[in-house]
């Protein structure tokens, strides 16, 4: 019987994985099945990285935005527009925006 290799990933490599299994369409078990992964494994950096709780209350779509961080330079500099939109849930957004 062959054994499966063992994949070690980051937190980078998760976020990557939760953007998959989002886009695909598929609830978390069907994910993980399809890709070989552990559900309870998934589930639990996805609490970790998302926040306890917060997993359930995200539409499907914002585990694609999720960032671990987003530079956006010098705020007094006159560099390009950019506007950052967070849709925090209940109506509540928070936007950030230079130029």
């Amino acid at each position: 019987m062959a054994q499966s290799k063992r994949i070690r990933r980051g937190a980078e490599g998760w976020m990557k994985l939760m953007s998959r299994q989002s886009s695909s369409g598929l609830a978390v078990q069907e994910f993980c099945q399809r890709e070989r992964i552990n559900a309870s494994l998934f589930r639990r950096w996805q609490s970790r990285l998302l926040g306890t709780g917060s997993v359930r209350k995200m539409s499907p779509t914002a585990v694609e935005t999720v960032a671990p961080f987003i530079d956006l330079g010098d705020l007094r500099s006159g560099g390009q527009r950019l506007e950052v939109r967070l849709d925090l849930g209940g109506g509540v957004h928070l936007s950030i925006a230079r130029g």
